[in-house]
């Protein structure tokens, strides 16, 4: 699976915030499909006036059943009041290339990384937020994993 480090400094999301159910097989999947992203990604640039070329679909707040996720954008522009907004802190991402955001896909990424990527590249999730990013240019997915090196 290809992957790479990226360190960000912290930036800012403008977009809309929703609650959902954790996927039946315990992982968040965001409820991505074509129409959505492009009418999401329309309303962005609608109320930005801006291009807006990836969108980013957030999972934060995990509980047992449920997920607070966002759908937005990094922008530096303010905040637009039918909008809400999230600062995403200093962090390592460890950053892999998808094929989808299939449930099926998103459940194989997760047991690679757990079973397989963290024992053997002596990196651990941190708690942070995770994001996919949807690239609108070459319809890519990556999944933003947040990381720091293991402490074993």
């Amino acid at each position: 699976m290809n992957f790479r480090f990226v360190s960000m400094e912290s930036f800012k999301i403008v977009g809309i915030k929703k609650t959902s159910p954790i996927h039946k097989i315990g992982v968040f999947v965001p409820g991505i499909d074509q129409t959505t992203h492009e009418d999401m990604q329309t309303y962005f640039e609608q109320v930005n006036m801006e291009k807006v070329n990836e969108i980013l679909y957030i999972a934060v707040d995990h509980t047992d059943n449920l997920v607070d996720y966002y759908i937005g954008f990094e922008t530096t522009a303010e905040c637009p009041k039918s909008l809400v907004e999230l600062i995403i802190s200093k962090q390592k991402w460890a950053v892999f290339d998808l094929s989808s955001t299939s449930p099926q896909t998103l459940y194989n990424t997760w047991y690679y990384l757990f079973s397989e990527w963290f024992p053997t590249n002596g990196y651990e999730l941190v708690v942070n937020v995770q994001f996919f990013r949807v690239l609108k240019m070459d319809a890519s997915y990556e999944l933003w994993v947040p990381v720091a090196r293991s402490k074993l």
